[in-house]
């Protein structure tokens, strides 16, 4: 009996992914990463596998069939990368049974021999606020309830200077 027997061949074709494609209203975004996991691709395809529940963006040529603008070159491209295809959104929605106020985060897995990412809606997560407006908003609103004599529910702690 080999000390490797019960090992496992470790699939280099599938890797973890720091990809991570949100849904937001009719937008569908992408984090930084995305880009550099597609090589920068100056446009994608997106593709959807409505019976598994997924749908995947792979790098194309602009003059390929349904070419989406992505990416900047290296270097340039700074921010989270928007798309504004309702027809997609909605087709995701559908397929994942969200409704259209709902916002979602997909993490994807990427797939060297295909170049490309996969993205499962099992898999996805509510987002949670880190900061900015809405988490401001939220405070604004409980402390205007507990004002008003109406607490609301809060898991946030307050700690006295």
């Amino acid at each position: 009996m080999s000390i490797l027997e019960k090992f496992t061949v470790i699939d280099l074709i599938k890797t973890r992914s720091a990809s991570v494609a949100t849904i937001t209203g009719n937008v569908l975004k992408f984090n930084n990463q995305t880009a550099a996991e597609l090589h920068f691709a100056p446009y994608i395809q997106v593709l959807i596998n409505p019976k598994d529940k997924q749908f995947a963006i792979r790098g194309c040529k602009e003059d390929a069939p349904n070419a989406v603008p992505f990416s900047k070159p290296e270097g340039e491209q700074k921010y989270q990368i928007k798309i504004s295809a309702a027809a997609v959104v909605d087709m995701i929605r559908k397929m994942a049974n969200w409704s259209a106020e709902d916002n979602w985060n997909i993490p994807g897995i990427y797939f060297a021999e295909d170049d490309a990412l996969v993205y499962d809606v099992s898999a996805a997560y509510r987002p949670s606020p880190k900061g900015g407006w809405t988490v401001k908003r939220q405070k604004e609103e409980a402390a205007a309830a507990a004002l008003a004599g109406n607490p609301v529910a809060d898991d946030t702690e307050e700690v006295d200077d």
